[in-house]
């Protein structure tokens, strides 16, 4: 029988008899069993065609596509343990002011709006033509962790001691990821790997993908946060390697409902060096929420061109389908934003809101009083972009 071995953490004993360490020399990975994987890898480079199909038919995708943003930013971050609701983070989204989000709020919910705003700002410097590196990833992490309780895990800079993962309350460490001393060699090597094609070493683009994310959680770079920015990669990775002719892919629906094989799958690649295994799940994941992407997308889109028709017959004005787009991009919003962006005159602004209230389009949340403006939100778009 094995010894029992031990870390000792802040005074705190910890159990680490059956912890995986980082697998030092195993990156990237020399080969792959073909036969696991062709089938995966076919598959979901299928669903992803399909799904970007749609994503180019859609005129207006990143407008259509903000709410569905969000939701994934509520359930990425769920898996860290932050609980919050996508309402609850379009209230305050709707409650942000030029200077930023409202530092009132609840920790939970701040959390999960900044995830939203590190993945735009990451898919911005890339667009603005930065490879993926230290810059990109610090500036993200330096976003998701700007205030509430990650704001005390060094924003933006890369650990400085040993972390750990496992479990807190049953006081035992699963994985011990690469050590700070060795740290920078591992990124940089990270960094060369994401930011190469195809034509540089034959690699499958979806395959990179994976190894990506995955290499990048066994690294562990930072103090808080590594989850997150791992799956914050996975779309902008998708589109870098020319899957996807935009970031717009929400994985972390799928990687929930399968925590646990999600979690063993990315252990055994440091364990024993599955690699093959690891990428067969991810092509899985992808597939199946590439699907689900697209019935979403689909709903979104036909629900738009109805909701279109339905306000033009219902304002009868010139400013009818700006009043649409803003209200798809913010399906939780406060009217005095509304009547300030959404380029109509505010009067007629006014008058929309009430009369969208008024044939139950829109629900009040919060009413109007005194000089506090009205909350209002759009359910029929919040049910299309409910979790499953």
């Amino acid at each position: 029988m094995a010894s029992r071995t031990e870390i000792v953490i802040t005074n705190t004993t910890y159990d680490a008899t059956d912890a995986v360490s980082y697998h030092t020399g195993g990156f990237p990975p020399k080969e792959f069993n073909l036969e696991k994987l062709i089938g995966p890898q076919t598959d979901a480079a299928m669903a992803l065609v399909q799904y970007d199909t749609e994503l180019r038919q859609c005129p207006r995708s990143e407008l259509l596509l903000a709410p569905l943003r969000a939701r994934d930013a509520v359930v990425s971050s769920r898996m860290e343990g932050t609980i919050s609701t996508l309402e609850e983070v379009l209230r305050l989204e709707a409650d942000a002011g030029d200077e930023g989000l409202p530092q009132d709020a609840r920790e939970a919910d701040l959390e999960v709006a900044l995830y939203a705003r590190a993945l735009k700002q990451a898919e911005g410097a890339l667009r603005d033509g930065y490879p993926l590196s230290n810059f990109v990833i610090k500036n993200a992490h330096r976003t998701l962790l700007y205030t509430g309780r990650g704001a005390r895990n060094r924003p933006g800079e890369y650990k400085v001691e040993q972390n750990y993962i496992g479990e807190r309350k049953a006081r035992r460490i699963d994985y011990i990821p690469v050590s700070p001393d060795h740290l920078a060699t591992g990124m940089h090597d990270l960094f060369d790997f994401a930011n190469m094609t195809r034509e540089d070493d034959g690699m499958l683009p979806l395959l990179r993908v994976a190894i990506i994310h995955a290499e990048f959680e066994a690294l562990h770079p930072f103090e808080d946060g590594n989850g997150r920015l791992g799956r914050m990669l996975i779309p902008l990775m998708l589109w870098r390697q020319g899957l996807l002719t935009a970031p717009h892919f929400f994985v972390s629906d799928y990687f929930e409902r399968n925590k646990d094989e999600y979690i063993e799958r990315l252990r055994s690649v440091s364990q024993y060096g599955e690699w093959s295994e690891w990428c067969a799940f991810f092509c899985t994941a992808i597939r199946a929420q590439a699907e689900a992407n697209s019935t979403t997308v689909g709903q979104i889109k036909t629900h738009y061109e109805m909701m279109r028709e339905r306000f033009r017959d219902l304002l009868r004005s010139r400013w009818s389908t700006d009043a649409l787009d803003y209200i798809f991009a913010n399906p939780v919003f406060r009217n005095n934003r509304f009547k300030r962006n959404a380029g109509i005159p505010p009067q007629t602004a006014n008058a929309f809101t009430n009369k969208l209230v008024e044939e139950g389009l829109l629900r009040v949340v919060i009413p109007p009083a005194g000089r506090s403006p009205g909350m209002y939100a759009f359910p029929s778009l919040l049910d299309i972009v409910a979790e499953p």
